[in-house]
């Protein structure tokens, strides 16, 4: 049967569709999918681990880059030319004016998301697709190994420097030059992997 299927082209969609099946229903407000390259995917769920994780990081980031840009949390991001929307689970723009968001003028500079069993497609697939739709900085952080990958230089589909950092080290955004965190504050504390 797989034989017989492998001319078939598969039929993809854009952005604009992909909007209109939400609208229609065809897409219930509940399900977490999102368009990459014209198909729409069924994103990981999220464990105990993972919202922490995010949580803190957006709180991070809110907090260092008050009245400088803006942070959202698991937002679409808005990217000409790719028939793609993902939503990263963090994603800081230029603006500080968060009315601006959607529009030509939010600008996104760095892209993070948080991994454990989307690990493989996060520095792989989604990895290129930040690098086509011009992301400068796309980091994702491990948290299988406790490792920060950091992406940066998009060019032709991929990031040309790739750096992988341990829980010990400090990162700094290339945007925002001034700030330096811990790796180690990125990720929950050990005891969070522990049920309750």
């Amino acid at each position: 049967m797989g034989r017989a299927l492998e001319g078939v082209e598969r039929r993809r969609f854009t952005v604009e569709e992909y909007h209109r099946m939400a609208e229609t229903g065809i897409l219930a407000p509940h399900e977490r999918v999102e368009l990459v390259r014209g198909s729409v995917r069924e994103m990981s769920p999220k464990n105990r681990v993972h919202v922490i994780a995010v949580d803190s990081i957006c709180s991070r980031f809110r907090e260092a880059l008050r009245g400088k840009a803006s942070v959202y949390q698991e937002a679409p991001l808005v990217a000409e030319g790719i028939d793609s929307e993902p939503e990263p689970d963090v994603m800081i723009c230029s603006n500080p004016d968060r009315s601006a968001y959607g529009t030509r003028r939010t600008t996104p500079l760095l892209v993070i998301e948080v991994a454990d069993s989307s690990l493989d497609y996060d520095v792989g697939e989604k990895a290129a697709l930040y690098a086509d739709a011009g992301v400068p900085e796309y980091w994702v952080a491990n948290l299988i190994e406790r490792v920060l990958v950091v992406f940066r230089e998009p060019k032709r589909g991929s990031y040309q420097n790739c750096l992988f950092l341990d829980a010990k080290a400090l990162v700094t955004p290339l945007a925002w030059p001034e700030l330096a965190f811990e790796v180690s504050a990125l990720f929950p504390r050990e005891s969070a992997d522990e049920p309750r």
